[in-house]
């Protein structure tokens, strides 16, 4: 990871015990604690990306993985449009509607706000 300035850095909080817990392990706010979370979250990319390419590879898939930043579904659109991609394929996770109009959905997102063709993976249960 590049070296890079800690200037600032947003805890998000909603009052509830799980955010109340998040400013307790965080606080008081140390740069070095803020330094080393952020390489604890490149090196788990670094290791989905891992797990990536060598399914790509055993699927024989040619391709270039790269990363999107944002909220999901808006930046797999966006990086679709700058890679002028011919479609997305996408997994499910078959979320129950409640769950999905609570946590939302990308692939929901993608299929409603797309500009190409959309596949929908869903694992058999």
């Amino acid at each position: 990871m590049e070296d890079r300035k800690i200037s600032v850095v947003i805890l998000s909080v909603d009052g509830s015990d799980v955010s109340l817990f998040a400013i307790k392990t965080i606080g008081p706010l140390d740069k070095s604690l803020v330094k080393a979370l952020i390489e604890a979250e490149e090196q788990k990319i670094s290791e989905k990306i891992s797990r990536v390419k060598t399914c790509m590879d055993e699927c024989k898939i040619k391709g270039e993985i790269v990363r999107a930043f944002g909220e999901p579904g808006p930046a797999i659109l966006d990086k679709a449009k700058e890679l002028k991609a011919s479609f997305i394929v996408t997994g499910s996770r078959g979320l129950g509607k409640l769950r999905k109009t609570l946590l939302g959905s990308v692939s929901s997102y993608l299929l409603h706000h797309a500009h190409i063709p959309i596949v929908v993976c869903k694992m058999p249960s």
